[in-house]
């Protein structure tokens, strides 16, 4: 299990997107998802043991 303070950046992102989805079109999700899926592999590379 990762530690909270990891991965409250990525959820705090993810529900806020979540919350706001109306405001977007498909694309803009699509693309901001994208985004944050890299976030999370480059944050995941940069960890101990990788």
């Amino acid at each position: 299990m990762l530690n909270p303070l990891v991965t409250q950046e990525f959820e705090e992102e993810i529900l806020e997107l979540i919350d706001n989805q109306d405001k977007y079109t498909r694309s803009d999700l699509q693309g901001i998802v994208t985004l944050l899926v890299l976030k999370i592999l480059r944050a995941g590379s940069k960890m101990p043991g990788n």
